[in-house]
């Protein structure tokens, strides 16, 4: 049996992720490395819902951690154009308007030069070759002194008061897709621009650092320096890091009375939202382990087995939903006392499961001992009976034979074996309202003695080498 847990539902870390979309420009993603950033990120990138009113881009700075600083801005803008052309959103851009801001031809040429090495023959190369064309000799006419003194501050790579062409293509194209467009047979819904910076928990500490810092300084639009914005125009800036982590980094390498959270204040509109995809997993694997063992109804009286899933990491769950317990099977059957069980009843499976995910034996033993609790009566009948079906091999070598009758919770049941070969396959309870001898009062008696010798034994028949 393995378990497929493919479908993890994130509707409500999406909802409430999607509130701080809507309420804060500036967001750090907290979770730990291996916790799931990545799924919750492509399940945010996938919700029709965000879709309809956010454009997300993602940037990987670990693509560039051993740049120069000055460099390090120039592949983020060369990143987010990047996707800008394969969204089809750089056939958007009005060219005229970006090549109009420019002051220097020669900021044209390498703007369209980036742009042509990338883009395919057809439309959009032809209407960039053209306005390069266009504007050589008009660039060539009117160059002023002060337009050459403000140039040299905008040209300069990496500098805070940058506005190249790249910096003036993405705020086009991001003004561009915040408002709402018709033409013919097209038309666009105006959209929030999200820029997701991924990875930043992969980066080494040293450039960790050097990066934040010169993403701090372009993050405000310094032409605007009493309005909280940033440099392209994004709604959204989100930085997906371990916040916890990274002050443990901070303080490593600033001392422990640097302050964290005034340097990361730079980076956050509010507290980090904190994510980790373990818990949905543990729900996940529960759901699922005990729909296939078909004890749905009960799958709550095993509290050693839950709490052990939920201290399982991320890798250890991954590895017991690609763990398949038919692995661990030796034999098709157990014989005891004159009984054979086949070994694909589901205790067998319930048990290698529980040995899987490193439970000790003694809580093994606790939980196999464990009772059904008492609770509405339209309830009980159902957990009754999974109870007995589980723990019908315990039980009948408990007694030393199979059993006819039993009773659970003052409710008498007669017991039905289904055998393949003499072997028992499944076991089926009736509610009677008569019955023979002996009763066997399930819900009364301590087997745990039975439990361990039965899990001492059945290493005969699957595989128990773990515990």
């Amino acid at each position: 049996m393995r378990i497929d847990i493919r479908d993890i539902n994130l509707k409500e870390k999406i909802k409430d992720f999607s509130q701080y979309l809507a309420t804060t420009d500036r967001i750090i993603l907290s979770a730990k490395f291996g916790d799931g950033k990545t799924y919750l990120l492509n399940q945010l990138r996938e919700d029709e819902r965000l879709c309809d009113e956010y454009k997300f881009f993602t940037i990987y700075p670990v693509n560039y951690s051993v740049a120069k600083n000055e460099d390090v801005f120039e592949y983020i803008k060369r990143d987010i154009i990047i996707q800008l052309k394969k969204e089809n959103l750089l056939d958007k851009v009005d060219f005229d308007a970006v090549f109009d801001s420019l002051f220097d031809f020669n900021d044209i040429q390498i703007l369209a030069s980036f742009l042509l090495s990338f883009v395919p023959g057809g439309e959009l190369y032809d209407k960039i070759f053209k306005k390069i064309c266009e504007k050589r000799k008009e660039y060539n006419e009117k160059k002023r002194t002060a337009d050459k003194y403000l140039t040299s501050f905008s040209q300069i790579e990496g500098c805070v008061y940058e506005n190249d062409g790249y910096t003036t293509l993405i705020k086009n194209a991001i003004g561009w897709i915040k408002e709402d467009h018709s033409m013919s047979g097209f038309e666009w819904k105006k959209k929030k621009a999200v820029l997701i910076i991924e990875d930043l928990d992969r980066l080494d500490p040293k450039h960790l650092f050097r990066i934040l810092n010169v993403l701090s300084a372009h993050i405000d639009d310094t032409s605007t320096p009493d309005v909280i914005t940033n440099k392209f125009g994004f709604n959204n800036i989100v930085l997906v890091m371990d916040y916890e982590t990274t002050k443990h980094i901070f303080h490593h390498f600033y001392g422990s009375d640097a302050c964290y959270e005034g340097y990361m204040s730079k980076f956050l509109s509010r507290e980090p939202f904190r994510y980790s995809i373990q818990p949905f997993i543990v729900v996940e694997i529960e759901r699922k382990i005990f729909r296939i063992l078909g004890v749905t109804n009960i799958f709550h009286i095993f509290s050693k087995f839950r709490e052990r899933l939920s201290q399982l990491s991320i890798r250890e769950l991954k590895k017991l939903t690609l763990f398949d317990t038919q692995d661990r099977i030796k034999s098709q059957e157990y014989e005891c006392y004159n009984m054979k069980f086949s070994t694909s009843l589901p205790l067998f499976h319930l048990i290698i499961y529980m040995v899987e995910c490193g439970m000790s034996l003694k809580d093994i033993v606790t939980d196999l001992n464990t009772k059904v609790s008492v609770g509405k009566k339209e309830e009980m009948g159902k957990r009754y009976i999974e109870f007995m079906r589980l723990m019908y091999p315990l039980y009948a070598i408990h007694g030393k034979g199979s059993l006819e009758y039993v009773e659970y919770g003052l409710v008498h049941y007669s017991v039905s074996e289904e055998k393949n070969n003499g072997v028992i396959t499944d076991v089926v309870f009736h509610p009677t309202l008569t019955w023979g001898n002996p009763i066997v009062k399930m819900n009364n008696r301590n087997i745990e003695d039975t439990i361990r010798w039965c899990l001492e034994n059945f290493s005969s028949s699957i595989n128990l080498a773990a515990l």
